[in-house]
Order: structure tokens, then C-alpha cells, then sequence
């Protein structure tokens, strides 16, 4: 899939939407990643642990101006790469292991951290903060790498924001 096709595809797909609490809310999410066809990363499906049969496309997590924080602890799939040595790639101490940020300031709100589970980097920790009280729009793409060598680049979320209420 092109960009384009990443996109209209994820706008098919419900929107992932979190009224964020004045606490927190922890959410336990999925990620399969999928072998690139001809050479072009496709859409890797993303969804709750308890569901894996209803795929997200993109996040929307609308924050009341009041604070709070969103935990989301993701986990790999690696069922649909059998035989592959797949793990999240870990960011040079800029606190975004896993990801690649493609929007300005990111980092101010959006934090991920790859815990290593049986050796390997499979598990990442996303915390989301509303610390400016002001729309963001979080533009990433999922970045894992093969153990033996190789990266692989994936729209992540192409339309992922915060929304002060």
C-alpha cells in the first residue's frame, strides 16, 4: 500500500476514541505487523488485546482540560510473520522507542518506552500527556526492526490527535 492507500484504508477502519478521565485510563492494545508486499510496508492491524477481530485505524483521545493521562501498553502480534525475529526499535534516549515522529513537538506530549520481554523488545509503553491543553496532531509510523538485520517503516496513524474538550 501507498500512503494514500495506508490512509483511506485507516479512515475505512473506527476511530480509537478515549475520553481521558482526570486520572488516567490504561488501555491493553495489539499490533501485528505484516510482510511488505513488492517492497511496500503495509497497514499493520492495530487493536484491543481482548478484540482482535475490530482493527482501528486511527486514535482520538479527547483530554477535558483538566489534565490526565493515557496509558496504552502494546504488545506485538507476530502471528502473520511466522519465522520472523521481530522486535520495536529503541530511539537514542529521546524517549520514543518504537516510533517515528513525524510532527512538530511530539515529544511534549507523547512518550514510548520498549520493555523487553523473553530477550526481546516486544512490549512498548505509551503514555500520553495533555500537558499544554491544545490540539496536537501525532503524525508516527511503528518502527521495528528484524533481530537479524532490516527495518521495516509502517503508517502508524495518520490522522492520531489530542482534543481539549
Amino acid at each position: 500500500m501507498n500512503k494514500a492507500e495506508v490512509d483511506n484504508y485507516c479512515e475505512s477502519l473506527p476511530v480509537l476514541e478515549i475520553e481521558v478521565p482526570e486520572d488516567k485510563i490504561e488501555i491493553d492494545m495489539m499490533l501485528r505487523p505484516t510482510e511488505p508486499e513488492d517492497g511496500v510496508a503495509q497497514y499493520w492491524p492495530f487493536y484491543e488485546k481482548c478484540n482482535p477481530n475490530e482493527l482501528f485505524g486511527n486514535m482520538d483521545f479527547k483530554f477535558g482540560g483538566r489534565g490526565g493521562k493515557v496509558i496504552i501498553n502494546l504488545a506485538l502480534d507476530l502471528s502473520a510473520i511466522p519465522g520472523r525475529d521481530l522486535e520495536f526499535a529503541l530511539s537514542t534516549s529521546r524517549k520514543l522507542d518504537g516510533i517515528l515522529a513525524l510532527s512538530p513537538d511530539f515529544k511534549h506530549q507523547f512518550k514510548t518506552t520498549a520493555k523487553r520481554i523473553d530477550g526481546r523488545y516486544t512490549e512498548l509503553k505509551i503514555v500520553i500527556k495533555d500537558k499544554e491543553k491544545r490540539p496536537d496532531n501525532f503524525k508516527f509510523l511503528w518502527l521495528c526492526e528484524c533481530v537479524d538485520g532490516g527495518m521495516h517503516f509502517v503508517s502508524g496513524d495518520p490522522r492520531a490527535q489530542i482534543e481539549p474538550l
